[in-house]
């Protein structure tokens, strides 16, 4: 098992009925749902591969009133998870098309994005490609803008675990590393009680404990969240971020897009991936709230939520 960069892990415990709406890049059919009405709020969750429902509902519920909120199952997740995976469909280039094209296909003239953990990196992405579709971005606990600080993440998870949980973790790896990524992801919808996928589940398990401020075992929703997460796209976009050298901070200072850069003061992100955001985005303003880790809307929910409303729904731009 390759190492693993992982963005952002999304817990998933709700289930709206909402029509799905479908559309195709080339031979990837994509699909997405729109919920509320007014300017264009596209969401883009995390991972990549991570369900993409929670905490995209209860964020769709406080604006709907106000924006079309346009939830993307980003290629490899949700509804759009059955898909080839490899370096010629999982690539920033492609994610980032994939949205282009939904905007051509929706006519939004401009669209506000709201980016979470790897959604955050997809967001800056867009916005320095298509600066004149973009009315704001919203980058929540966002992965960094250059490879320069990738390896923070790393370095601040190993520092946040117990000898024995790094020993438990090796362990682990021994055992459902004799599986391909493609292997896990399959076995663990076929055969859930094979060593190889319960093995992968506990290593899963600890490492999403560095995500939380006090290092909360998993919820009630882990099983869930473990069987819909597709880990496979992870090492494709880690691996195409180191050796292309992926940088686009040149880029995103050329920008005027207002945008809020809002984290948690212990994110395992690392606040110098924020301050490089802030650096960047002249027309910004960081928002911190403390005692809280990566997973903010489960760590702080009544600030972050408020910090979010105010923003979105208060400043003298919305469109």
């Amino acid at each position: 098992m390759k190492k693993i960069f992982f963005f952002s892990l999304l817990l998933s415990n709700c289930c709206y009925a909402q029509d799905v709406k479908s559309f195709n890049n080339g031979e990837i059919q994509l699909f997405y749902k729109e919920y509320g009405q007014g300017p264009a709020l596209y969401i883009l969750t995390g991972g990549p591969g991570a369900p993409p429902e929670n905490p995209s509902h209860q964020i769709i519920d406080s604006l709907k009133s106000f924006y079309t909120c346009i939830l993307l199952h980003q290629r490899g997740s949700g509804k759009s998870r059955n898909i080839p995976i490899n370096s010629q469909t999982i690539n920033i280039k492609s994610y980032t098309e994939d949205i282009e094209l939904l905007r051509r296909i929706r006519k939004d003239k401009k669209i506000s994005l709201l980016g979470m953990s790897w959604g955050g990196l997809l967001a800056m992405n867009y916005t320095a490609r298509y600066p004149s579709h973009v009315s704001t971005l919203i980058l929540i606990c966002s992965a960094p803008p250059s490879y320069k600080v990738w390896d923070v993440l790393f370095d601040n998870q190993y520092v946040r675990r117990s000898p024995a949980e790094l020993d438990s973790m090796r362990m682990l790896t021994e055992v459902f590393s004799v599986k391909s990524d493609h292997e896990l992801d399959s076995l663990k919808r076929v055969d859930p009680l094979s060593k190889e996928v319960v093995a992968f589940k506990r290593f899963i398990s600890i490492h999403a404990r560095a995500m939380y401020y006090d290092r909360r075992p998993p919820s009630a929703e882990f099983d869930t969240f473990f069987t819909a997460f597709n880990f496979q796209p992870i090492p494709f976009i880690d691996k195409e971020v180191i050796e292309s050298k992926w940088d686009i901070t040149a880029d995103l200072k050329k920008l005027t897009v207002p945008a809020l850069i809002l984290y948690g003061r212990q994110d395992d992100q690392g606040e110098s991936t924020f301050f490089l955001q802030k650096e960047c985005l002249k027309n910004s303003e960081m928002q911190v709230i403390e005692k809280c880790g990566h997973m903010i809307w489960e760590d702080q929910p009544a600030a972050f939520y408020r910090i979010l409303m105010n923003y979105l729904t208060k400043r003298p731009w919305k469109p």
